[in-house]
């Protein structure tokens, strides 16, 4: 365990759910939406010896969050800090819609500096880009990972 509650880029997160504990790593801040974590749904009996080894997988989700919040509430604790796996090293696109019509609907990227649309079907690559930026709960987060949510199978 770490013994600060100050979050920083690289730091794991740990995470109790109730089919058990898994992690999250914070890979960037942004100045509008916060936080940008990952969360790894792998879960341990006891705390890994090598985090790195961890975030190094497929997240199960992206997501913005406010974790600073989640920490000094004491949703979550931090019990590390690791360099950053370079597939999180630049910041991720997220996706959005705000007009569902199946194969006509208006999507929106954002890749924490700059916003485009297409009107088309989302491909296969854009499925797995978050949703958002949105802010979830800390018990939505915790949902989100019981019930296996991920973003090209839940992407609407």
């Amino acid at each position: 365990m770490l013994n600060r509650n100050k979050v920083k880029n690289g730091d794991v997160f740990q995470v109790v759910t109730s089919e058990g504990i898994c992690y999250g790593l914070v890979t960037h801040k942004h100045a509008k939406w916060g936080w940008v974590v990952a969360i790894f749904r792998e879960f341990f009996d006891q705390v890994p010896k090598d985090f790195h080894e961890l975030v190094s997988k497929e997240p199960q989700f992206i997501t913005t969050f406010l974790i600073q919040h989640a920490v000094k509430q004491g949703f979550f604790s931090l019990v590390a800090n690791v360099p950053i796996p370079e597939r999180f090293a630049v910041f991720p696109i997220f996706r959005a819609t705000n007009n569902l019509k199946g194969d006509d609907t208006m999507w929106f990227f954002w890749d924490g500096e700059k916003e485009w649309k297409v009107h088309r079907p989302l491909t296969k690559e854009e499925k797995k880009y978050p949703k958002g930026p949105s802010l979830p709960s800390a018990p939505l987060l915790i949902e989100r990972i019981e019930k296996n949510y991920r973003a090209e199978i839940d992407y609407i």
